[in-house]
């Protein structure tokens, strides 16, 4: 018994260094094909938001990128970065919040930060074609385009808003980089 758990967690380790690795270094992973990007959505149907009353958020997408910038004299070959962007629209509201940011591999998950010590999320990859969005130690993240709060919104990890399983979206559906 004790082998099987020594075992087991040492494959825990494992996957969660190499998804560290994959991340910091580009390679495999979060992104296999570095040339593509991948997106998530959800829109809550009427018949979810009444049995989740407390529920805020109605319709949600997340999109994850590489990039590589071009060289410049502190990366010579060019910084690399994982670049992720979530939209969300409230419950009641026609009005559709979005925000950017980078990621980086924390612990299992993969943290999702705004700038400016705007919060974020996480993301872990679930079964075939899924991703489950979630607050962590930050319980929050702001919705707005950069640093400026003045016309932000805080989203907050509510009763009903911890976290989201997002479908994949097709390929064409998903804007590169560049577009956002």
């Amino acid at each position: 018994m004790l082998r099987n758990c020594a075992l087991v967690l040492a494959l825990a380790m494992s996957a969660s260094s190499a998804l560290a690795q994959s991340i910091e270094s580009g390679r495999e992973g979060v992104l296999a094909d570095m040339s593509k990007r991948i997106c998530y959505a959800r829109r809550y149907s009427k018949d979810h938001l009444e049995a989740h009353p407390k529920q805020k958020v109605s319709e949600i997408r997340f999109q994850l990128a590489y990039h590589k910038h071009q060289p410049d004299a502190d990366y010579p070959n060019g910084m690399r970065n994982y670049y992720f962007r979530l939209i969300a629209k409230l419950r009641g509201s026609s009005r559709t919040y979005s925000t950017t940011g980078e990621c980086s591999a924390s612990g299992s998950n993969i943290f999702c930060g705004v700038e400016c010590d705007g919060g974020g999320v996480n993301i872990r990859a679930r079964q075939p074609n899924k991703l489950l969005v979630f607050f962590g130690d930050s319980d929050e993240i702001r919705m707005a385009d950069g640093c400026d709060e003045g016309d932000s919104l805080q989203l907050k990890a509510g009763a009903d808003d911890k976290e989201f399983l997002l479908s994949a979206v097709p390929q064409d559906a998903c804007p590169p980089y560049g577009a956002w």
